[in-house]
C-alpha cells in the first residue's frame, strides 16, 4: 500500500467517524488537496522487467572476472560517466547509454558484452542491450543487480582521478584517502590529505583507519602495475569496511595531471642521507641495471609476490618476498650473498625500496655497501624479457 493510498483511506475514515458521530456538517479539506506521489516516485518503487534470456547474476559475474574467462567477456557501464568516475567495477569500461549510438566502436563484437548499471531499478543496463542488439551486437547479458550488488558482495570498486581530484580539492564529503606504498615513497612526495599505511604494515597499523565501517576508503600507490592498493583494499573490506574503493591510476596519474603533491620533494626538502655503507648509491639506474643484468653480473632479487614471481621473472632471479624482510628478516637476509652486486627489483619500485631500507636496518647482513633497489617501473614478459620505463 503506498502512502497516498493510506492517506486517501485515512481521510475517508475521518469523514466517515465526524458525520456518522456529530451529525454536524464540518468542512474539511477537500481531497484533492491531498496529491498523489510524483510519477517519479511511483515509478522507483518498480524494478525494471528483466529477459531470462538476457539475465546474468552477480555470482556469474564475479565467477566470470575471477577466472580464465574473463578475456572472453567486456562489462559496460552504462551510467553517466560521473558516476563510472565515483566508482565502477574493476576492468569495465565506460559507455553511458545516452551516448552509446556514438561510441558503439568501444563495443567488441568478439566478446560477450554485460552491460550493467545502478541496480534493479536502473533502466539503462537493458535499454543499452537494446540498442547494442538493433545494431547487429548478439552475444549481450544484462547484469540486471549492477553496482550495488557487487558492492553488497564484499568487493571494492575502481575511482577515477576526476573524482578524487573533486574530493581532495574541495569536496565536502567524508573520506579517508591512504597511500599503500612503502614510507619512503610516501615521504617523498603523496596526494594532499592521504595518510600513510603501507601493505606491508598493513596488520601493525590499522588502527589508522576510522572506526565507523562506513566511512568511504580510497587506496592508492604506485599506478595499474602496482597491486599493493589492491591487496590493502581486500585487507580493509575483511575487517568490515563496506565503502572501500581503489583508486588504480595512483600518485603517477596525480603528478603526470600537473595536480600538487604534498611530501619532501615538492616542498624542497633534502632528503638525509642514507646510513653510510661506504658503497654504491641506494638506487641503480635504469641503463645500468639493464646492462649488468644482462652480462650476468648481478645478484637479482626479486621482492614481488609469489604469483607475480610465478608468472614471469628475470633469468637468475631469487624470490624473496619484501614483507620476508619485515616480518622474517634474520631468514630472508641469510638468502642474500655475502658479496658481489645485489640488486632488488619489483614492479614500480615500491616494494624494492621497502626492501632495501629493511636490509639496511639488520646488523647480520655485511655486504650492505654492495646493495641497490631499482625505482622504476619494470614489465616483465612470462619468458623473463623486460622492459624498464623511463
Amino acid at each position: 500500500m503506498t502512502n497516498w493510498t493510506r492517506n486517501r483511506m485515512t481521510y475517508l475514515a475521518l469523514t466517515l467517524c465526524v458525520s456518522g458521530c456529530t451529525g454536524a456538517t464540518i468542512k474539511l479539506p477537500p481531497v484533492a488537496q491531498i496529491p498523489p506521489p510524483p510519477a517519479q516516485a511511483q515509478a522507483a518503487q518498480k524494478a525494471v522487467s528483466q529477459d531470462p534470456k538476457l539475465a546474468i547474476t552477480t555470482a556469474e559475474v564475479m565467477a566470470i572476472l575471477a577466472g580464465p574467462e574473463a578475456a572472453n567477456y567486456q562489462l559496460v557501464d552504462s551510467r553517466p560517466d560521473v558516476k563510472f568516475q565515483e566508482g565502477h567495477v574493476p576492468g569495465a569500461i565506460s559507455v553511458p547509454k545516452a551516448t552509446l549510438e556514438q561510441n558503439l566502436d568501444k563495443l567488441d563484437k568478439n566478446k560477450t558484452l554485460i552491460f550493467y548499471c545502478g541496480g534493479l531499478h536502473c533502466e539503462l543496463s537493458p535499454a543499452s542491450a537494446a540498442i547494442a542488439q538493433k545494431n547487429g551486437f548478439t552475444k549481450i547479458k544484462v547484469w540486471y543487480e549492477g553496482e550495488p550488488a557487487w558492492s553488497k558482495a564484499g568487493n571494492y570498486l575502481i575511482s577515477e582521478l576526476p573524482y578524487v581530484q573533486k574530493l581532495v580539492t574541495g569536496g565536502k564529503d567524508a573520506y579517508l584517502l591512504v597511500d599503500s606504498r612503502p614510507a619512503v615513497k610516501y615521504n617523498k612526495a603523496f596526494i594532499p590529505t592521504a595518510v600513510s599505511l603501507p601493505k606491508a604494515e598493513f596488520d601493525l597499523k590499522k588502527g589508522l583507519l576510522p572506526a565507523d565501517k562506513a566511512t568511504p576508503l580510497i587506496f592508492y600507490c604506485g599506478g595499474f602495475t602496482c597491486e599493493l592498493s589492491h591487496e590493502s583494499a581486500k585487507l580493509a573490506l575483511g575487517l568490515g569496511y563496506t565503502k572501500v574503493r581503489v583508486f588504480a591510476a595512483g600518485e603517477p596519474a596525480w603528478k603526470e595531471a600537473g595536480l600538487p603533491l604534498w611530501g619532501d620533494e615538492p616542498s624542497g626538502v633534502a632528503p638525509k642521507p642514507k646510513a653510510d655503507t661506504g658503497g654504491l648509491p641506494e638506487t641503480i639506474k635504469p641503463d645500468e641495471f639493464e646492462k649488468l643484468a644482462a652480462e650476468g653480473k648481478l645478484f637479482l632479487v626479486d621482492v614481488r609476490s609469489a604469483k607475480d614471481f610465478a608468472a614471469g621473472h628475470l633469468p637468475g632471479a631469487i624470490h624473496i618476498f619484501d614483507e620476508d624482510f619485515i616480518h622474517k628478516a634474520k631468514e630472508s637476509v641469510a638468502k642474500l650473498p655475502a658479496d658481489g652486486r645485489v640488486a632488488l627489483y619489483c614492479s614500480t619500485g615500491a616494494r624494492s625500496a621497502s626492501a632495501y631500507y629493511a636490509i639496511l636496518g639488520e646488523s647480520d647482513y655485511g655486504n650492505k655497501k654492495n646493495l641497490q633497489y631499482l625505482d622504476s617501473t619494470i614489465l616483465i614478459n612470462p619468458d623473463g624479457s623486460f622492459t624498464i620505463q623511463k
